[in-house]
């Protein structure tokens, strides 16, 4: 019983993370001449 309280709260916690959180992920900012 314990362990589920623990996932529970684990899940909750990870669901409010993505509802109020924003993540960037880093990129290239140029392309190839094929691209152009």
């Amino acid at each position: 019983m314990k362990r589920d309280k623990l996932i529970f709260k684990l899940l909750d916690e990870e669901q409010q993370r993505q509802e109020e959180g924003i993540e960037l992920i880093a990129s290239e900012n140029f392309v190839s001449r094929q691209v152009m």
